[in-house]
């Protein structure tokens, strides 16, 4: 049993894209929890229409801690609302996963926008995250996949860390069970954050993150902003935009027309897919606001 877990923060223009994606699995999750840190854009009731349970979450740490908390499945699956995952990504997933044998996994990453620059940096990720996977695991907290009786075992995710929190998470898990890094799928990914603050000033603070990482420094103060919550795609709601000669389809017109829980959506004649979220990126593009600073505890 799978049960996916989505830390949000103000997270209405992205949501409903997750919720669709999840929605059109081959091998739908049993169960979608929403951990919610106080969003004030509609983002707990947009879950629940589309039948996610919806627990009260915090910073992603805190949020990812407290749906596996509510969560029933043997597995837990953490994703940020901000992927919109293939139709087979579930299925091809969980094979791998049970064919290698691992207890903890993550996979390859790939930007929703067609720049050069968004898919040459993504491409070093992926390779770097390859090129660890068996000397110092990393993982993007955007997609984790691991065992619950494992979550467990390690305590969970470090809700006192602000920053590399998933890297230090899979480390740990790395101890007790089998990691790796998934290659017959890819979880296609929001470049927001890049757009929001550039790609070199948020390099630098990858690069100051990986340093502490390396060096075994928790990271539990920062010298700069590191934003939650807050991203908003620019000039057009929930990236449903209006392609050129085609009519404009915003998130409320997706978030009116949810079914009845996210596995009896899986006849529905999809409303949203990886390669239109491409299309609409190439378009339009994203940008990201200056968003809540994650304040120490």
């Amino acid at each position: 049993m799978v049960s996916v877990i989505i830390p949000t923060l103000n997270e209405a223009a992205y949501l409903p894209q997750l919720l669709e994606a999840l929605a059109r699995q081959t091998q739908p999750p049993e169960e979608v929890i929403v951990a919610d840190a106080g969003s004030e854009d509609g983002t707990p009731e947009i879950a629940r229409a589309w039948g996610a349970r919806v627990v009260p979450g915090g910073r992603p740490a805190v949020g990812r801690n407290a749906g596996a908390r509510a969560a029933r499945g043997t597995w837990l699956v953490f994703l940020d609302a901000d992927v919109v995952p293939h139709p087979d990504f579930l299925e091809k997933a969980m094979r791998e996963i049970e064919a290698r044998r691992l207890d903890v996994a993550t996979c390859l990453m790939e930007p929703l926008s067609p720049r050069p620059t968004d898919r040459v940096f993504h491409e070093v990720a992926n390779g770097y995250l390859l090129a660890l996977q068996w000397i110092s695991p990393r993982a993007p907290g955007f997609c984790i996949l691991v065992r619950r009786a494992l979550h467990e075992a390690i305590g969970g995710f470090d809700e006192t860390l602000l920053l590399a929190e998933d890297h230090d998470y899979v480390r740990r898990a790395a101890r007790h069970g089998r990691f790796g890094v998934l290659t017959s799928v890819r979880i296609p990914v929001s470049t927001r954050r890049v757009e929001g603050e550039g790609v070199f000033p948020l390099l630098l603070k990858y690069l100051w993150a990986e340093a502490h990482v390396w060096a075994g420094r928790p990271i539990r103060s920062l010298p700069f902003d590191y934003a939650f919550g807050h991203h908003h795609p620019s000039s057009r709601p929930g990236g449903y935009a209006e392609r050129e000669g085609d009519k404009e389809r915003d998130m409320a017109g997706l978030a009116a027309r949810p079914p009845s829980s996210i596995r009896d959506a899986k006849d529905r004649k999809p409303l949203w897919t990886p390669s239109s979220a491409l299309e609409v990126e190439a378009s339009f593009g994203r940008s990201a606001s200056a968003g809540l600073p994650i304040e120490g505890p």
